[in-house]
């Protein structure tokens, strides 16, 4: 054989190697290697959610939907000195997580719409925040941030909720409200505080997550499946918010201890053990604020 014929044969034998071993995975004689997904973000220690970065607005909805939660634990961050803190407080590899069963509340998470107003206003709507034996009711705080360490101003139970539905802030003629659709279509406006004249801003105070129950605490799930999608009001209908998944600094307190986060347009599917890379069909808000 001339060198011609053998440099042929061999750069055919290289071209045909990557076919072969494809077809060997495919037929199951070899194994084929695991997808991972793309887009993904794993978060440790952290609240598991999207940052709002739209324009700024009078009126976010966040749609959540917690398809399947299973909690090893509830707990705090501990510092080297063994000392309970947050995640605010901690230098990352300096805290460890520290289950303690006292820091349960049902049903051992919350979600939470977090919204930063242009005045320093700082507001909470929040499912999972009170409880009635296995009836969740939601919750409101608002806070001052003009003051260190920020003052909580307001804290108030609202209506019982359910695993899926709409947490909206509004504001309106100087009022902040508090929202909750269980449909999409109808919002029971549960609580008002009166903020001035303000606006929701974008940025890392902004945001729709999945979170520890409250107190600063920290939910440590074996299994989790939950979608949250963010939208914004233009002055006369609903947009799909810009979304980034939530950083550091993110204004809230409470965490998990780890969470993949798929994040693509204004939406997010949280899960864990494993990440994802689907996309979820999400309803479009059929109310006005």
């Amino acid at each position: 054989m001339g060198v011609g014929r053998a440099v042929l044969a061999i750069t055919l034998f290289l071209l045909f190697i990557p076919i072969l071993i494809v077809i060997l995975a495919a037929t199951g004689i070899l194994p084929s290697t695991p997808t991972q997904a793309t887009n993904t973000v794993k978060v440790t220690n952290e609240p598991a959610g999207i940052d709002y970065w739209g324009p700024p607005t009078t009126a976010l909805a966040g749609y959540y939907c917690v398809r399947n939660a299973s909690i090893a634990s509830t707990g705090w961050l501990v510092n080297n000195q063994g000392q309970q803190t947050n995640i605010l407080e901690c230098t990352p590899g300096q805290c460890t997580y520290q289950p303690n069963p006292t820091a349960y509340r049902p049903p051992g998470y919350m979600i939470q719409l977090n919204v930063m107003l242009s005045n320093g206003f700082y507001l909470q709507n929040m499912y999972g925040g009170s409880w009635q034996g296995s009836t969740i009711f939601l919750e409101e705080e608002v806070f001052t941030t003009n003051e260190s360490p920020w003052q909580s101003l307001s804290l108030n139970t609202g209506p019982p909720a359910q695993p899926c539905g709409w947490l909206v802030i509004s504001i309106k003629n100087g009022m902040a409200y508090f929202g909750y659709s269980s449909n999409g279509e109808d919002v029971d406006w549960y609580y008002t505080y009166p903020v001035g004249n303000a606006l929701i801003t974008n940025g890392s105070f902004t945001n729709l997550v999945i979170a520890g129950p409250g107190n600063a605490a920290g939910v440590n799930f074996t299994r989790l499946y939950a979608v949250l999608a963010l939208w914004y009001w233009n002055g006369t209908t609903w947009v799909p918010a810009q979304t980034y998944v939530v950083g550091s600094n993110p204004g809230t307190l409470e965490f998990v201890t780890n969470a993949w986060v798929y994040n693509y347009n204004n939406t997010a599917v949280i899960t864990w053990p494993k990440p994802v890379n689907e996309s979820v069909p999400v309803p479009t808000p059929g109310f006005k604020p």
